[in-house]
């Protein structure tokens, strides 16, 4: 963080991804994409999609009450952040949305090359975001890594449980009525 006040270019630069990539933003792409993914025959992915969203919606605030922790440097004033450090919100939601759009609501790759460039474009974007955070001082790097694993848990369970509905759906046999 010392480093972001002496830096001005580059602090400038994050803070534009701050202000982009606040939660709200971020979960209203999210909701965008879950409309698109109804639209395009995925319904029981995109509720459970909604499901974590709103999961990690909540989660944020809630683990930000109950964990209690200062962030790091606000002092420096480079950041307009406020409340508890961890998790990070904008880390939370960031991955949040990346990982359902990879996981749940985009159809599957048309070529291993594809998944990939969407899997490193995801990477890449969760990345800038958590650097960011760290950057300005808003958040520790553990505030990040923790918002990260909320959102792998949270996503973690959704797909296990609209992959599983799925295929009990496919594999249930027919009752003898």
């Amino acid at each position: 963080m010392r480093a972001a006040t002496g830096a001005g270019a580059l602090t400038r630069a994050a803070q534009v991804v701050e202000a982009l990539t606040q939660p709200v933003w971020v979960y209203l792409a999210g909701l965008a994409a879950l409309v698109a993914a109804v639209r395009a025959g995925r319904a029981r992915e995109a509720r459970w999609a909604l499901g974590a969203g709103v999961l990690a919606s909540l989660a944020s605030p809630l683990l930000k009450a109950l964990v209690g922790r200062e962030r790091p440097a606000l002092e420096a004033g480079l950041t307009t952040a406020g409340g508890g450090a961890f998790p990070s919100g904008h880390a939370v939601g960031s991955a949040t949305v990346v990982l359902l759009l990879l996981l749940l609501l985009l159809p599957p790759a048309p070529s291993r090359r594809a998944a990939a460039g969407r899997w490193a474009a995801g990477g890449v974007f969760a990345l800038l975001v958590g650097a960011d955070r760290v950057w300005l001082g808003a958040h520790w790097p553990t505030d990040v890594l923790g918002g990260w694993l909320v959102a792998l848990a949270l996503v973690a369970g959704a797909r296990a449980a609209a992959t599983r509905r799925a295929a009990g759906a496919v594999t249930r046999p027919a009752s003898g009525r």
